[in-house]
């Protein structure tokens, strides 16, 4: 029976290695292939080059997490690099592993934007007892695209574009995201340092195994 005491949400690294390699059977060419081989390049292989302490990449992860799933897709990396700037100034001891943080908050990107915002939207209607009001998704959705097509760039166009999604579906989506930002980045942690530590445990048997067969051979 697989050993999972550290692995809470039941993802163990190996299992990871054989959805990539199902990926791959299905042909290079596929969609769920090439999702596959992003979501693996984009989110795992940053956490197992990190070489501190599972903590610490854990901490990077809620940060990523957390920060990913507020409303802020565009701005998240400023963000991110602002709040490690602080901690690392205020309590060091909190520190975290800034560049998974930053691999972690593309959750939220312009594909998983609506179907996100929407479920903030939702939540924090409810949370307001407003449920009675809510949008249809395909509403939100063109609502939301009116939005955001603004025809300025860079910083301009990314403020012209918080303040029409905030004059639209301010408070609500605000108040909606703390719960996801907090619970997902708490989950994320938490699979992070089960994660790293499982797997710690299989490379340190595997080198064990393969410092046994050099003495025997040896």
């Amino acid at each position: 029976m697989a050993d999972t005491s550290y692995a809470p949400l039941g993802i163990m690294p190996e299992e990871i290695e054989q959805l990539v390699k199902r990926a791959n059977r299905q042909g290079t060419h596929s969609a769920w292939a090439r999702f596959v081989r992003l979501m693996r390049y984009k989110l795992v292989i940053p956490i197992l080059r990190a070489r501190r302490a599972p903590e610490y990449t854990g901490r990077g992860v809620f940060v990523g997490v957390a920060w990913g799933m507020t409303p802020t897709v565009g701005l998240q990396i400023v963000i991110v690099l602002a709040h490690w700037a602080i901690v690392r100034t205020i309590m060091p001891r909190w520190d975290f592993n800034v560049i998974v943080a930053l691999a972690w908050v593309w959750l939220s990107n312009v594909f998983t934007m609506v179907p996100l915002y929407y479920g903030f939207l939702v939540t924090g209607r409810v949370l307001m007892g407003h449920d009675e009001v809510l949008p249809g998704y395909q509403t939100f959705a063109d609502e939301m695209m009116e939005a955001v097509s603004v025809e300025a760039d860079g910083l301009t166009g990314f403020w012209l574009q918080t303040v029409n999604l905030f004059d639209l579906y301010g408070v609500p989506m605000l108040i909606g995201c703390i719960p996801w930002a907090l619970v997902g980045g708490w989950l994320g942690y938490i699979w992070t340092v089960a994660y790293l530590r499982r797997h710690q445990r299989l490379a340190a048997a595997k080198r064990r195994a393969c410092g046994e067969a050099e003495d025997t051979f040896g």
